[in-house]
């Protein structure tokens, strides 16, 4: 047979998935800030969708409550409701330089050149013979001016790498032994792979003299300016509530998270009434009916949440009465899913991104699915079980002979808890606990 093209009819079966039900997927994948907006969008485009709530009545309880012409509760404090103003590492370093006095133009020109320059950990990538050529300036301002910048808060900053950022914190402490500068100069791989033997034989040192200036290394900032970072603020709303009522846990939707929304009757019944412009009454139908299904996905998204988490609360009943989070017992979204007779996709997206407000704090749902490992008894324990264990042995062990990973693997084994070695390398490394090397002390 020779290749060739042609013209055929074939059957397959393929998913499709509607403008209606990618709204439904994208509206309850939502976190519930991302809602908000996505309702408040809503709401501007189309005319014949309200909230059920008189948010202006509101809104006007609110201002009179809380501004200074209303009724102002006894404890208020308008200051304790200001929002923090957090200063930038260049703005703080500025602020100390118009304290400088007695200092030329230009070299208060370079310093303020070489804060402009800082990178975030509040190194300056420049190196005096680059700002010398960049600015046009004698290399002795440049050097003086390098000096005035290195000696502002904090303390480190402006250095060009981090051994010089820590020799210039180490010779602002109060009897500092020189060993400290010593290893820093010459000798940091060594401290950073903590060798303590190989630089007490190097050095002619007691090995308690290496440990305790490393020690005092370890105590250092080598990202001075890391403190100035501004992150953008993430606020939480909890998409759910669970309440304790006697011995019984109750799940409440929390209106705030996700507010009940309705269609304007006025418009309705518009469009059962007879218009005469055809284009006008067409334009409201399909108002109204994107307004009802926005308002089903709502309510459905609601639903769907509110099962998913009292599915969890009943699954990990033993956490919600003591609050210890190595009672919650491994899960996955499967086994929530097949008790309530959904996909697991659905599962993940009613968790993702979505908090719950519990009497032990406020948690992702996401929170509720700890992986698990097996036992000798048939049944699982969770990786925070598992963690909370090595953290206690840890905190207990001898600190001349601290536990290895295989110790604490073997440790878990005794306890039925099958375990490799990795997976306590892994748990150790969440917990920012440091290799058995560094955490010896001799």
């Amino acid at each position: 047979m020779r290749p060739g093209y042609g013209m055929f009819q074939q059957q397959a079966l393929k998913m499709h998935m509607t403008p209606q039900l990618r709204q439904a997927v994208k509206i309850l994948q939502f976190s519930s800030t991302e809602l908000l907006d996505a309702v408040r969008q809503e709401i501007e485009k189309n005319p014949v969708l309200e909230y059920a709530d008189n948010e202006w009545d509101a809104y006007r309880a609110y201002r009179q409550t809380n501004s200074g012409t209303g009724t102002s509760a006894p404890d208020y404090d308008p200051l304790q409701n200001t929002a923090r103003h957090d200063a930038s590492l260049e703005g703080h370093l500025k602020e100390q330089l118009g304290f400088v006095r007695e200092i030329a133009v230009s070299v208060r020109r370079i310093v303020a050149f070489m804060i402009g320059n800082l990178d975030n950990k509040g190194y300056l990538g420049l190196s005096i013979n680059e700002i010398v050529n960049m600015l046009r300036e004698e290399s002795d301002q440049v050097e003086q001016a390098l000096r005035i910048l290195q000696g502002f808060e904090p303390v480190g900053v402006g250095a060009r790498d981090l051994k010089e950022c820590l020799l210039l914190q180490v010779r602002q402490l109060p009897e500092c032994s020189p060993l400290v500068s010593l290893l820093i100069d010459r000798h940091l791989q060594d401290v950073a792979d903590y060798r303590v033997h190989k630089l007490s034989v190097i050095l002619q040192a007691p090995s308690q003299e290496i440990q305790s200036a490393i020690d005092v290394i370890k105590g250092l900032n080598p990202r001075p300016g890391a403190a100035f970072q501004t992150e953008e603020i993430r606020y939480i709303i909890p998409d759910v509530i669970i309440e304790k009522t006697g011995e019984q846990f109750m799940v409440l939707n929390h209106d705030a998270a996700s507010p009940r929304l309705l269609v304007n009757g006025a418009y309705e019944r518009m469009a059962k009434e007879s218009m005469a412009d055809k284009e006008a009454r067409k334009f409201l139908l399909d108002k109204l009916s994107s307004a009802k299904f926005f308002v089903k996905c709502m309510e459905q998204r609601r639903l769907t949440i509110f099962r998913v988490t009292q599915a969890i609360v009943e699954e990990q009943i033993d956490f919600f009465r003591k609050g210890a989070t190595e009672q919650l017992k491994p899960m996955t979204l499967r086994q929530i899913a097949d008790k309530l007779s959904m996909h697991e996709s659905t599962v993940s997206r009613a968790t993702a991104g979505k908090y719950a407000q519990t009497p032990w704090g406020v948690f992702e749902l996401k929170f509720f699915f700890p992986s698990g490992l097996q036992t000798d008894h048939g049944d699982s324990a969770s990786s925070e079980h598992v963690k909370a264990r090595i953290k206690e042995w840890v905190s207990g062990e001898n600190h001349g002979n601290p536990y290895s990973d295989q110790k604490l693997a073997d440790l878990m084994r005794q306890e039925g808890i099958q375990i490799s070695r990795r997976t306590v390398t892994k748990y150790r490394e969440e917990l920012g606990i440091s290799s058995s090397v560094r955490r010896k002390r001799i």
